[in-house]
């Protein structure tokens, strides 16, 4: 592939690692070059000016701008790219749904393409003013350590694993682990923090490798301050779970894309109201677990949550799919079609 900036406008912090390592990934299959900016420089008066200027065409050199929110879309006008010439630029927006925020430089000739993470946003981005946004839903990257997470499910000793906001119910993990020990399951609460994003990422994923099912619920029955209002939309939290080889009980997500991209059985819907009632619900399924559910999960990730999916689809709009990525997602499939 010819010569590709990706610039990660992304914040830093341990829920956003696994989109930061995404664009690492994406990198080492492009031949790209990865430039993590400053977010706040994104949203300057400066920035913002610089955007209204004409866009230097031509030439090999892409870029693709991977953008927390939709302001972030500015990034690409900061100083260092201002000047920059690109023969195509594309934007993928992960936290699609702030449709108010949708910025002037994505309606402008500036970007050829961009992408959102659900098809419920395409309809609110289209009526902004966005010429035919695409789809790159959240995913994981299973395939890199695919034969490393199969090993892990026989030795799987925690029946359920707290992460991220809860409802009221469910938010205290000391009275939670109570009402699981009086069921018979073993409970894990908030995976601790390390000293840094990928220290505290990787206690997640240990958290995640000891674990047989996940607590997470959609906004809908678990807001906090600063979700959406109204929104739903799945997060890392589900589909690095699920490539684990762990199941999600709560409340999924009631999107499109998210009825798209999960399968039967990936989910559980719980009480999320009443925490004995929701988990005896958890007690009942996990009586039932066996390490080839969790494979079950990790082989279903892989077919539809592994990241080299999303990767095909961008790099297809961009005219040129890697030979790599060719070929280890004819690898990927026969592993998921073993099953």
């Amino acid at each position: 592939m010819s010569s590709l900036d990706i610039i990660v406008a992304v914040p830093s912090g341990a829920g956003w690692v696994p989109v930061h390592a995404m664009a690492d990934l994406l990198a080492r299959y492009t031949g790209g070059t990865v430039h993590t900016v400053d977010v706040g420089a994104s949203l300057s008066k400066e920035t913002k000016l610089l955007a209204r200027l004409p866009r230097l065409k031509g030439g090999s050199r892409r870029c693709v701008v991977i953008a927390s929110d939709p302001g972030q879309l500015y990034a690409v006008a900061q100083r260092s790219f201002a000047f920059r010439r690109y023969g195509a630029i594309y934007g993928w927006v992960i936290d699609s749904f702030w449709d108010d925020r949708i910025p002037a430089i994505s309606k402008s000739s500036v970007y050829d393409r961009i992408f959102v993470a659900d098809a419920d946003d395409v309809q609110p981005w289209t009526a902004a003013g966005v010429k035919t946004p695409g789809v790159l839903p959240w995913g994981a990257d299973v395939w890199s350590s695919f034969s490393e997470r199969l090993a892990t499910l026989p030795s799987k000793t925690t029946d359920l694993l707290r992460v991220g906001r809860q409802p009221a119910a469910y938010e205290d993990d000391e009275a939670t682990a109570r009402l699981a020990k009086e069921l018979g399951l073993s409970f894990e609460g908030r995976p601790p923090f390390g000293a840094n994003d990928r220290e505290s990422a990787q206690h997640l994923q240990d958290s995640l490798n000891r674990a047989k099912f996940l607590l997470a619920f959609s906004t809908s029955v678990s807001p906090a301050p600063y979700t959406h209002p109204t929104k739903e939309y799945i997060t890392g939290r589900w589909t690095d779970a699920l490539a684990s080889g762990v199941t999600v009980v709560g409340q999924v997500p009631n999107t499109s894309t998210v009825r798209e991209i999960l399968w039967d059985g990936a989910t559980v819907d719980i009480d999320h109201v009443d925490a004995c009632a929701g988990l005896a619900q958890v007690a009942e399924a996990a009586s039932r677990w066996t390490p080839e559910q969790g494979e079950r999960q990790i082989r279903r990730a892989l077919e539809h949550l592994d990241w080299r999916h999303r990767f095909v689809e961008l790099c297809g709009a961009m005219g040129e799919v890697p030979a790599a990525l060719k070929t280890d997602c004819e690898a990927m499939r026969a592993e998921y079609a073993a099953e």
